[in-house]
């Protein structure tokens, strides 16, 4: 009786485990296959699309998710990483240029707080919860319609700091792109005002960005295209670019703003000073 027991136990224990390593073998495979799908459609798409094709689905994007015109979202205040950033680099009460503002969440923040703020974004559906926010708010300052990338000529005035909303920065395919628009925010500033952008971070190389670099890149050799590719480019939704630290301090030095501080928790930002 004791034996028959034993034995029922182990042919069970011996089933269980079978399964176990079964399921282990299919969950890792399922996921490398998946990854390797991702890595496929992204390197596709970033080699048929071009920069302004990238400009455009951004705009669609942010005007299809309901989050970024919610106005829970946009009375939400400042992140933790925000609030430490400003109390660490930026005058209390300073007048300040909000670029890729979207729905108005840090303008709105930052206008509660006492500065003086002004914004501009190249979504219209997002401008318009902004303004409406902002109004319903009686709060005071400027809300411009820019294109995607780039700074609104109207805009005259002198600024003591800038910001970039929350990843703007990334959505700019091009480094060439991405240093015009920081020289067009330069040219808003005096030296050692300080610039605060957010971004998604990459450490150097990963076989996934090699995957997704070699098929984009060779699409884009074989259009054609003017456009390069850069390694560290993405499109999961929108156009990203993952970048170094090396590449933030590149970038900032080449439009006239020396970095100040990099951090990559609890988000990816940067502090710059004008130079």
């Amino acid at each position: 009786m004791v034996a028959s027991r034993l034995l029922t136990l182990t042919r069970t224990h011996s089933g269980s485990s079978l399964r176990a390593r079964g399921y282990a073998a299919w969950d890792r495979w399922s996921r490398r296959i998946s990854s390797g799908l991702d890595e496929l459609q992204q390197g596709l798409w970033l080699g048929l699309l071009d920069d302004r094709q990238f400009d455009k689905l951004g705009r669609l994007q942010y005007a299809r998710w309901e989050k970024y015109s919610d106005e829970r979202y946009n009375l939400a205040g400042l992140q933790s990483w925000e609030e430490r950033a400003l109390a660490a680099h930026f005058r209390p009460g300073s007048s300040l240029l909000v670029a890729a503002a979207g729905g108005g969440r840090e303008p709105i923040a930052l206008a509660r707080l006492g500065y003086r703020v002004d914004g501009f974004d190249s979504t219209p559906e997002l401008l318009e919860t902004y303004r409406r926010l902002m109004a319903r708010e009686q709060l005071p300052g400027r809300i411009y319609l820019s294109e995607a990338g780039a700074v609104p000529v109207e805009i005259d005035s002198r600024y003591d700091g800038l910001l970039i909303g929350w990843s703007g920065y990334m959505h700019i395919p091009g480094r060439s792109n991405r240093i015009g628009f920081l020289l067009s925010l330069r040219q808003h500033v005096a030296a050692e005002a300080p610039l605060l952008l957010s971004f998604f971070c990459r450490r150097d190389r990963s076989r996934h960005f090699d995957w997704i670099y070699a098929l984009a890149s060779r699409l884009r050799t074989l259009r054609r295209s003017p456009h390069l590719v850069e390694y560290g480019d993405s499109l999961a939704g929108t156009f990203d670019h993952y970048f170094t630290e090396a590449e933030i301090r590149a970038e900032l030095a080449e439009a006239s703003f020396a970095l100040l501080e990099y951090c990559e928790t609890p988000y990816g930002h940067a502090v710059g000073r004008a130079v």
